[in-house]
């Protein structure tokens, strides 16, 4: 995989040639937002319907949306198009916006802390450098945060303090004094600008800085527990499906956007774990990533057992893992690449898993709307889920409810033409 020619398929995989897909589940798990998990089929049947314009598709029926008696999934069902040329999918969210609501819902001195100390391990570690490897825009907005509450600050007080010393010589005692009121000064600047800080976003990634050494360090039970009750929900239907193989779908796909991505390799590992040895016939079983972040969790040395559990999926030929990236997308780390990044102890050539591919938004979108999205890095980010308006190899749409298996897909992917833009809703 050469940087800005994201394709990268695996040995192992070349030559297969597999079967259309008649049905599929969908399990989605969204990316480190405080109301994803509630929204998103709103969002997907808002996008579903522009697709279905754009490229002339025949419609589709969707179903009311259905919430678990534990509010940690909500489930719809698409039917298959009247020309055939489509599944028949079950897509169902998985739920942790309530953990993302109660990170960013931290007291603020505590999320200062938490801060402070993950940069102390992050520049011990030199991740700064490692992780600008793979995108050097979201290492960047990483460190928004620490320069914000510390380098700015600091800058500040010094420059205060200097000025006090040139207007008046100070004594050490006097100097001190003049270093506190200036810092007071700085922290109740920062106060101020607060809500200006938060419309910049400011706070929610100071929140996923955190999270990122948190989870790397094994410091977050809460999600792992998450990330245990999402992997029994799907190996409770894959028994079901098992025990009744009339009812069980062609494909299983496990999708993962943002830092939901890395939440769907634990949860699809430990499916894996689980299954073992076990090769009763089961659903065929896919892995997407969207914009990942997975290098920030993957890469500190703490992260032992991360590394090993995507070692299992990259050697294991059970399930068939695509990964989509984005150089235009600032919260995307592209380029990155399991087989050759996290120093795994198995040579490539064994490796079934990850395809990786390009998510080509450049050319998927009108060039008027790349201009304005490009510096808008929330919205950019989003467009792995969105509607294209022009045919690409990469079409979220055409993954989920197409006949095409993701692996289908990602060796020989059908692209749909668009129909005139006057029928765009």
């Amino acid at each position: 995989m050469v940087r800005g020619y994201l394709s990268f398929t695996p040995f192992k995989l070349r030559d297969l040639h597999p079967a259309p897909v008649g049905r599929r589940h969908v399990f989605f798990i969204h990316g480190f937002d405080a109301r994803s998990g509630i929204r998103f089929p709103a969002f997907f049947k808002r996008e579903l319907g522009r697709h279905t314009a754009r490229f002339g598709t025949m419609p589709r029926a969707v179903s009311e949306i259905r919430t678990s008696a534990d509010g940690l999934s909500r489930t719809w069902t698409v039917g298959p198009p009247a020309d055939g040329d489509g599944a028949a999918v079950c897509c169902e969210t998985l739920i942790w916006s309530d953990i993302v609501h109660a990170d960013l819902s931290r007291p603020v001195l505590r999320q200062l802390a938490l801060l402070a100390r993950s940069v102390v391990s992050g520049l011990a570690q030199g991740l700064f450098f490692k992780t600008a490897r793979f995108g050097w825009p979201y290492t960047l907005l990483s460190a928004f945060p620490f320069f914000v509450v510390f380098v700015v600050p600091a800058l500040l007080i010094s420059a205060g303090t200097a000025l006090f010393a040139v207007l008046k010589p100070l004594s050490p005692m006097e100097t001190v004094g003049a270093a506190l009121i200036c810092a007071v000064a700085a922290g109740a600047g920062l106060y101020a600008i607060r809500k200006a800080l938060g419309r910049l976003f400011f706070w929610h990634i100071l929140s996923i800085r955190i999270f990122f050494w948190q989870h790397a360090t094994g410091r977050r039970p809460d999600y792992e527990a998450r990330i245990a009750l999402f992997s029994e929900r799907i190996l409770t239907e894959l028994a079901q499906w098992r025990a009744h193989p009339a009812e069980a779908p062609d494909e299983v796909m496990i999708v993962g956007h943002s830092l939901g991505a890395a939440m769907a390799v634990e949860v699809a590992a430990r499916i894996l774990a689980r299954l073992g040895t076990d090769d009763r016939p089961l659903p065929r079983l896919s892995l997407v990533t969207l914009g990942s972040g997975l290098p920030f969790v993957a890469l500190p040395k703490e992260a032992v057992g991360i590394r090993d559990r995507i070692a299992s999926l990259v050697y294991s030929d059970r399930i068939v893992w695509c990964d989509y990236q984005a150089p235009q997308d600032w919260l995307n780390c592209y380029g990155f690449n399991p087989i050759f990044d996290i120093g795994l102890e198995r040579p490539a050539f064994l490796a079934h898993n990850p395809l990786i591919r390009s998510a080509g938004v450049k050319d998927r979108i009108p060039e008027c709307d790349y201009k304005r999205l490009r510096l808008r890095p929330f919205h950019m980010h989003f467009q792995f889920l969105k509607a294209n308006f022009r045919p690409g190899e990469y079409d979220f749409f055409e993954m989920i409810l197409g006949r095409q298996s993701l692996l289908g897909r990602a060796l020989r992917p059908n692209c749909r033409r668009p129909v005139a833009p006057a029928q765009d809703p």
